[in-house]
């Protein structure tokens, strides 16, 4: 191992290697994880639940549901509630004379 062409030929290998990985890398393609396609189709809050626990209340906006994530401090992990349809509930965006909403793109 002490012999230089043996060093160049080992770094030479690893340089190979890394350009190898690179152009399989850029040609398959790594998945990657999207928050939101558009802007707020969730809406996220934290708060409290009946229990005295942390719990965050997950709003689907497309989909009209409603989720709810709750710590567990007993078991040291997170409980999820059941998903619930809230597209029967009426609101205000329901009634004739309702204000428009801000708009948030100012």
């Amino acid at each position: 191992m002490s012999d230089p062409k043996n060093r160049w030929l080992i770094l030479l290998l690893c340089i190979n290697v890394i350009l190898i990985t690179a152009i399989v890398a850029s040609h398959v393609g790594i998945p990657q994880a999207y928050g939101q396609v558009r802007a707020f189709d969730y809406i996220i809050t934290p708060g409290r639940n009946g229990y005295e626990s942390e719990a965050l209340w997950i709003i689907d906006m497309r989909n009209q549901q409603l989720a709810t994530c709750i710590f567990n401090p007993m078991a040291q992990g997170i409980d999820f509630g059941p998903v619930i349809d809230i597209s029967m509930f009426p609101t205000i965006y329901d009634q004739q004379n309702a204000p428009a909403p801000a708009d948030l793109n100012r």
